[in-house]
């Protein structure tokens, strides 16, 4: 009895310990990776801008994040800005009804260089240099 008790206890405690790592919290099981830990967009800055006669295109880039995104000021509702690297990603935003700004989304710019661009819904381009 003893045995069969201690067999027992044995198996409750095996299957304990699997119930506690089948539903430990993910957090746990998957840290963020340390370059989203140390990201704080609050160190974002104008590196680069461009304009013509109404819309302002710049180039925002944060270097904890190592990313860039563009924004467009003094802009007319549907036009676009969009930022783009040299590895080919890119993101877009385009100004909305009653808005004169927009933001893209960022995109890496770790060991390459980015840009930004305003199309204004007439056909007219200005883009910042690459940084």
């Amino acid at each position: 009895m003893h045995t069969s008790r201690n067999a027992l206890s044995a198996v409750a405690l095996a299957a304990g310990l699997a119930l506690g790592l089948l539903t430990a919290p993910t957090a746990l099981a998957s840290p963020p990776p340390p370059a989203t830990a140390a990201c704080t967009p609050g160190d974002a800055r104008v590196v680069r801008s461009s304009g013509m006669a109404g819309p302002l295109v710049e180039l925002l880039y944060s270097p904890s994040c190592r990313t860039a995104w563009g924004r467009v000021k003094y802009a007319s509702p549907r036009d676009r800005v969009e930022v783009k690297n040299d590895l080919g990603a890119r993101k877009t935003a385009t100004v909305g009804s009653g808005a004169s700004t927009a933001k893209t989304g960022s995109v890496n710019d770790a060991n390459t260089q980015a840009w930004a661009c305003v199309y204004t819904a007439s056909g007219d381009t200005a883009c910042t240099a690459a940084y």
